[in-house]
């Protein structure tokens, strides 16, 4: 439940995969986690009750969240406060990580054309996926807080439609979609919003701090469009277990007169049926099924066991990573027939080819291209059947090697209130990458190789915007950007923006100097 975490809407671009029906599909069990991992999972030790001191961090507190995931015993989990940390956990587990969404796997993971981070695909079975999307909504205002301070119920739907809801629509656009077509579609994440589900009227003869019955808008939109709440399945009456999963007692974001609920889901929808759901926490908890001691987060995660029959999609070539540095292999997975994958520049024909591989008739495989001989630039690795047709198309951004990422903004001198225009390129391209506003040397900053936990002296940002999954682009910071230390519109003066990494603090790049002034009389 970390102060500044917001999810921006964008314009899809590529059509989304298809699946269609599997012939004689086998069914398989499938457990899926979701655990924010406060901070990185390395900056607090839940032993000292303190902050890690280091800036690289507490590496025993993390050892502790991977052992805490080996308890649970899950196949992939969608992990919240990540903050680049995401892949160091993998390895811990040995296995799979896909940063762009925070996803971690025992199972391959892959980042599908047209997918455009809104979900990954899990291949749970050989050439057979489910699907997954991971969310992590804003924090503040928080609704039940409102509630407690005696907001009318009015009042809170009104903060929740405009602050929540807006976080999740891309969600509702995409996902139904790919359950209709027969693809098990699981999405978890801290929702930072309780649920219609345990706001009911029951619940608000026996719990003070429920005030009102409420059909709390995230979930019932989520509910509307045919996703079902895993937990409430198997334990439907919220009376008898609420299944709190924020926050454990004494955890650092915890205050005095806290609202206790559970903001932690793993929904479903599509051919999957859930089996049973356990709660993991500290030790004594309640409805904690799956203690742990120390328990190394301020979130209770939830794991969840369904039978699912995962779904066959039609032919795609996925590029494994879509920021690629010159020498260095660039790794495609094939599914479904298909005769070569072609490399050629962004948006040309198969018959303009960079490069070039036969598939070998393999319909899941992955195929290596060496790029050392090819030019920076952005590319498109296709899938090309046997008449030459292009089955997908998968973008990437090929960068001269040791390019660092960077950011400029179009002018140095803006009116007050004037939007700020802001080019980058060579982001990691994660989904929480994001832009801060500064005041000039405000730190002093340090970047990514230097300090992995605490704020890095990145820590008073002033606005700030999320970058939404793109490696290179632009943006506005204007009035849609969102309020750090102070709102828009920027007073006149001297500032800078900083580009940094999946939603912690480690800084990638820092712009030029631009000065805000008054209009001229």
């Amino acid at each position: 439940m970390s102060r500044r975490l917001v999810v921006l809407l964008g314009v899809l671009g590529l059509a989304a995969l298809s699946f269609p029906p599997a012939a004689a599909a086998t069914p398989v069990t499938v457990k899926v986690m979701t655990l924010n991992i406060f901070y990185g999972g390395d900056e607090w030790n839940p032993v000292t009750k303190h902050w890690c001191n280091s800036p690289a961090g507490c590496p025993e507190t993390l050892r502790q969240v991977a052992s805490t995931i080996r308890a649970a015993d899950p196949d992939v989990v969608g992990l919240q406060e990540g903050t680049a940390n995401e892949c160091v956990l993998a390895d811990m587990l040995n296995w799979f990580c896909e940063p762009r969404l925070q996803l971690i796997s025992r199972f391959p993971l892959i980042d599908p054309p047209g997918a455009n981070g809104v979900y990954a695909l899990v291949e749970v079975a050989s050439g057979r996926f489910v699907a997954i999307s991971n969310v992590h909504l804003p924090s503040d205002p928080y609704g039940p807080y409102w509630v407690r301070d005696g907001e009318p119920r009015s009042a809170v739907l009104g903060l929740e439609r405009s602050t929540r809801l807006p976080a999740i629509q891309r969600q509702l656009d995409v996902l139904p979609g790919l359950a209709t077509s027969g693809l098990p579609v699981f999405l978890t994440g801290d929702f930072n919003s309780p649920s219609h589900l345990d706001w009911t009227p029951a619940v608000d003869e026996v719990r003070d701090e429920v005030r009102y019955p409420m059909d709390w808008p995230v979930s019932q939109a989520l509910a509307d469009a045919g996703f079902r709440d895993s937990y409430r399945e198997v334990h439907p009456d919220p009376v008898a277990v609420p299944g709190f999963t924020w926050t454990p007692p004494g955890t650092l974001e915890s205050v005095p007169d806290e609202v206790y609920d559970r903001i932690d889901w793993v929904l479903v929808m599509g051919p999957a049926e859930t089996r049973a759901t356990k709660l993991v926490g500290e030790v004594g908890g309640p409805n904690v099924d799956v203690p742990r001691d120390p328990y190394p987060t301020d979130h209770r995660g939830v794991v969840s066991t369904f039978r699912v029959t995962p779904a066959n999609p039609d032919p795609f070539a996925a590029v494994a990573s879509r920021r690629v540095f010159v020498g260095d292999d660039l790794t495609v997975h094939v599914h479904g027939p298909g005769a070569r994958v072609v490399l050629v520049r962004a948006g040309h024909r198969p018959s303009e080819a960079l490069a070039s591989r036969s598939t070998g008739g393999v319909d899941d495989a992955d195929l290596s291209f060496p790029t050392g001989g090819l030019v920076p630039g952005a590319l498109d690795a296709l899938l090309v059947d046997t008449a030459g047709g292009v089955v997908s198309r998968s973008p990437f951004w090929l960068y001269a090697a040791g390019t660092r990422p960077s950011l400029q903004t179009t002018k140095v001198v803006y009116e007050v209130g004037e939007p700020i225009r802001v080019r980058w390129r060579a982001a990691p391209g994660y989904r929480w990458d994001w832009m801060g506003v500064f005041a000039p040397g405000r730190g002093p900053a340090q970047n990514a190789e230097d300090c992995n936990a605490g704020t890095c002296g990145n820590g008073h940002y002033l606005i700030y915007h999320y970058v939404d999954t793109l490696i290179q682009g632009s943006t506005l910071i204007g009035p849609t950007s969102l309020d750090g230390y102070r709102s828009w519109p920027l007073k006149a003066g001297t500032y800078e923006i900083r580009l940094l990494m999946d939603d912690g603090y480690r800084l990638l790049a820092i712009s030029n100097s631009f000065k805000v002034v008054h209009a001229a009389r």
